[in-house]
């Protein structure tokens, strides 16, 4: 009696796990059009696939202009001409900037660098022993940065910032 009460105690648990096992099933991505037809289906994007998504460089084609501050010379007027590579990262051949301010001071020369989805970085040549470099932050309707001379006209020019937007007056 004891042995067939041990072996049907057995026979049950044995019965109620391979029931319960055989309930569960690996789901497949093939199968969400048969099996769960009345359920539906949905998954979250990949987060490792959303950090890789860049965003364009800015276009920042063409003229633009606004003011130019120096600490010495106080507010001039700023013209900056931009022509880029076709895939928008580079400033080419043909970037210029040109500032004047009311005491007959002003810096012009050549620019090239770089665009990014939120601004650019250039370097340049005013001439004469004079670099430049500078950046810019913002979007494709305004761009505000700075302005760093190095050489004979740093002495001039000095705490440079510039606002600009497309169009040229």
């Amino acid at each position: 009696m004891r042995l067939a009460k041990s072996l049907l105690a057995v026979t049950s648990a044995s019965l109620i796990f391979v029931g319960t096992v055989s309930l569960v099933r690996n789901a497949y991505a093939q199968d969400a059009d048969q099996t769960y037809q009345s359920e539906g289906v949905w998954g979250a994007p990949d987060e490792g696939l959303a950090a890789k998504t860049k965003a364009k460089p800015l276009d920042v084609k063409g003229c633009w202009s606004g003011e130019v501050v120096d600490a010495g010379d106080g507010s001039g007027t700023a013209t900056f001409q931009f022509d880029q590579t076709s895939n928008l990262k580079k400033l080419k051949i043909g970037t210029t900037f040109n500032f004047q301010w009311a005491d007959s001071a002003f810096a012009e020369g050549p620019l090239k660098g770089s665009v990014s989805s939120t601004g650019i970085k250039f370097k340049g040549n005013a001439g004469a022993g004079c670099t430049i470099t500078g950046s810019g932050t913002g979007d494709a309707t305004a761009l505000t940065g700075t302005f760093e001379f190095v050489g004979t006209c740093a002495t001039t020019f000095q705490d440079v910032t510039f606002s600009i937007a497309p169009g040229c007056q």
